[in-house]
Parts: C-alpha cells; sequence; structure tokens
C-alpha cells in the first residue's frame, strides 16, 4: 500500500469521527438544553436536605443568621428546615429581631404553595413579636387589643397565629368571631386576618358569612382571597367552600363585583376553568355531587 492511500484513509477516519462526535455533541447539547428548560417538572440539583456539616455551621451562627439560613433553607424545601425553626423559635426570642432581609424572606414564605412553608413564616413572626406560646400569652394580647384599638389588626393577626400553632385555638377562634362581627370595620378587618392565619376549618363558614354579607367591599374581597388562596386553609379545607359559593353565583342579590370575585374563588380552588356563568357551575357542581 502506498503512502497516499494510507493518508486519504487516516483523513476519511479522522473525518468521520469528526462528525461522530459533533453529532454526539450535538445530541448531548439537545439533551443538556431539554433539562435546562424552564417548563416541566423539577430537576433536582441536590439532595435538599439539611446535611449535618450545615447544622454545624449553623449552630455556630449567631440567632439572626440561623434564622435567615434556616428561612432560606425552608423555602428552598430543605427536609429539616422547618422542623428546626419550630424547634429553635422560643429560644430565638429576644435575640431575632425584623430587619429588611428577614421580612424579605418571610414574605416569600408567607405566599409559598406549601402550608408548612407558609407556617414557618409565621412561626418567624412569632419569634419577632416576641410572643411565646402559653395560655398567658393569649390573655395578655386579648387585654392589649381591648386597650389599645391602633394596634388591634396587629394583636388580632397574633392571636391567629398563636391558635394555628396549638395554643387555645377555640378562645382564639371565639374571640375573632366577636370581633369580625364588630360595628368598626377596622376591627372586622383585624379579625379577618386573624382567622387568616388561625387556618381552623370553622373559619371557612365565617368568610363566607362575611363574603356574601359584609357591608364593605373592601372586606368582602379580603374573605374572597382568604377563602380562594391567602392564609392558613389547607387545599382540602378550601374545597369545603365550593357548594356555597355555587350558590353564591345564583344569587341575584349580589352585586356584580362580589359575583367576579365568586367565579375567581371558584376557578382557583377547583381549578376548573368555567365561565362566569352560574348555571355552568351549578352543572358541575351537581355531576361532583353524584359522583359520591
Amino acid at each position: 500500500m502506498t503512502r497516499k492511500p494510507v493518508l486519504t484513509m487516516v483523513l476519511t477516519v479522522a473525518i468521520l469521527l469528526a462528525g461522530t462526535v459533533a453529532i454526539a455533541g450535538q445530541s448531548l447539547a439537545s439533551k443538556l438544553d431539554v433539562l435546562l428548560q424552564m417548563s416541566g417538572v423539577p430537576v433536582a440539583a441536590s439532595s435538599a436536605v439539611l446535611s449535618e456539616h450545615e447544622l454545624e455551621e449553623i449552630n455556630g451562627m449567631m440567632p439572626q443568621d440561623q434564622a435567615m439560613r434556616l428561612m432560606e433553607r425552608t423555602i428552598n424545601h430543605y427536609s429539616g428546615a422547618a422542623e428546626q425553626i419550630e424547634k429553635r423559635a422560643e429560644d430565638w426570642i429576644g435575640q431575632v429581631h425584623t430587619t429588611p432581609e428577614l421580612t424579605k424572606l418571610t414574605d416569600v414564605a408567607y405566599f409559598s404553595s406549601d402550608l408548612r412553608v407558609r407556617a414557618a413564616a409565621i412561626e418567624m413572626w412569632r419569634v419577632e413579636a416576641g410572643f411565646r406560646k402559653t395560655t398567658e400569652t393569649v390573655q395578655q394580647i386579648i387585654d392589649a387589643a381591648a386597650a389599645n384599638l391602633e394596634k388591634k389588626y396587629f394583636f388580632a393577626s397574633h392571636l391567629g397565629i398563636l391558635g394555628n400553632r396549638g395554643v387555645e385555638r377555640q378562645r382564639v377562634f371565639d374571640t375573632l368571631e366577636l370581633w369580625v362581627r364588630d360595628p368598626d370595620s377596622s376591627v372586622r378587618a383585624a379579625a379577618i386576618n386573624g382567622l387568616a392565619l388561625l387556618g381552623t376549618e370553622n373559619t371557612i363558614a365565617l368568610f363566607l358569612t362575611v363574603f356574601h354579607d359584609d357591608p364593605s367591599h373592601d372586606l368582602r374581597e379580603r374573605a374572597a382571597c382568604n377563602l380562594a388562596d391567602s392564609g392558613l386553609l389547607s387545599r382540602e379545607q378550601r374545597k369545603q367552600a365550593v357548594p356555597e359559593l355555587v350558590r353564591f353565583a345564583q344569587d341575584p342579590s349580589l352585586d356584580a363585583t362580589t359575583k367576579k370575585w365568586v367565579y375567581q374563588a371558584l376557578r382557583e380552588i377547583t381549578e376548573k376553568n368555567l365561565s362566569d356563568d352560574p348555571s355552568a357551575w351549578a352543572s358541575w357542581s351537581g355531576s361532583q355531587s353524584a359522583r359520591h
């Protein structure tokens, strides 16, 4: 075999190999492009577990920095982070304070689609306010609210938070129920927020009453939002409001604005994209009842 054919063969093989590598590279790049698309199911970047090594690092931090790190990890669904917040919360009181940075984190957490992340946010708010989880604290807040109308919203919110965390739930509910019927709209607004933070099943009927009957459009809207998405109700709890909301859609006494909020709440809770048509919702609701 002469030198020229050998060289030709080598060049041919090299070209073929280069083509193969290029095609493989394009295929790999294509796969990477698919993995890095912004849409689709989540793609794990790590184990999302609060590791022993990181816990050691957190233990060496000041309480304010511990709170910041653990709130960041909770927002990002690191296993064990929310539990660490709950475990350390009482010891943090007086040592963790409101800062712009922490407020940004708790605001993000409160609007999470994960109820446990929302619960971590309100636990941090309790720590910042300095309220301990005791029966005595509930009484102190009720007394303080009676003496200071200007801070009623603050006190109602923290009553709701304490109730949500398991302290005097029935008493908290009874107090907020009384306030939500107050002639003063600012007191009713405070009670609505407290009920949203309480997040117990018996708050649903109160929200529905406010949504339907309160003379303030602003408070009706707040009640609608707390039924549909805001606050500490679970998704399953919110579904309990659907039959009554369907009846609201058929109620001729409700004005157009309130009706609009009824349909928005129904679509939010059910994830059904039906029109603003009471008969369509009544038909859908009837089909659901027939299945059970």
